[in-house]
């Protein structure tokens, strides 16, 4: 799958090479409600390196060969427990970047 990373995907200060780990190798994948007709939204969690803190990348999968992901930042708890999905991942959670 090609990943595209937009402008948006970068305003938290998460690398493009930090994206492309977090969606080729997610710790959890989930699909989410889509706000826009005509896109699919998919979360994508899980650290960049090995023991590092988790990251939360949304992609929107355009087709089956491209994701175009357009946010990126440090997993926040709140995200966790508002999808209700404490019982399928333990991360470690990092400090938010600039």
């Amino acid at each position: 799958m090609r990943i595209e990373i937009t402008p948006s995907a970068r305003q938290h200060g998460i690398a493009d090479d930090e994206i492309r780990a977090v969606v080729e190798y997610p710790a959890l994948r989930v699909v989410l409600t889509a706000r826009r007709v005509g896109t699919r939204p998919v979360l994508h969690i899980g650290p960049a390196v090995e023991r590092g803190p988790f990251i939360e990348v949304i992609v929107d999968i355009v087709d089956p060969v491209i994701a175009v992901a357009f946010h990126a930042m440090m997993l926040r708890k709140s995200l966790v427990t508002n999808l209700g999905i404490e019982h399928l991942v333990v991360p470690s959670y990092g400090t938010q970047r600039s």
